[in-house]
């Protein structure tokens, strides 16, 4: 009798919190969705991938004259990529600000691909927002 009340007390705490934070229309949602499952949604991708156009960045001036041929792609959820899309500029902006004070010795190497990869991916997910950009990738990357 014991383990009986106890699994009805589970599975009612289960529905209720589905409940809760579902709604009567999340619950709803649910079990039609649980009853018949949609293949389109299966199919359906969920992000975008938005590309920068390629830019030639200049490096620190205090070298002899370094050049970097760069070209950028932004995973972004479907559901902000038009905010993505108009807010590009001030995101090219910030980027090129960024790698014009970097030395070609901060770019050599994996180490520093990893970092220039995460130090874009800072700068994309300040601007932009952090749920608007699920990653960066380099898709080119030329030093002379």
């Amino acid at each position: 009798l014991f383990v009986v009340t106890v699994v009805i007390c589970a599975v009612s705490a289960f529905v209720g919190g589905a409940y809760i934070s579902l709604g009567r229309e999340g619950m709803s949602d649910l079990i039609t969705s649980m009853a018949e499952p949609d293949q389109d949604f299966v199919n359906r991708p969920t992000y975008e991938w938005i590309e920068l156009d390629k830019t030639i960045y200049q490096l620190d001036r205090r070298e002899e004259a370094k050049y970097v041929l760069a070209k950028f792609t932004i995973k972004s959820p479907i559901a902000r990529a038009e905010e993505v899309r108009r807010r590009l500029p001030e995101l090219e902006f910030a980027l090129q600000t960024y790698i014009r004070e970097l030395s070609s010795r901060e770019l050599q190497g994996a180490m520093g691909l990893y970092n220039l990869r995460n130090a874009c991916l800072f700068r994309a997910r300040r601007i932009l927002g952090r749920d608007a950009v699920d990653d960066i990738l380099i898709g080119e990357l030329l030093v002379e």
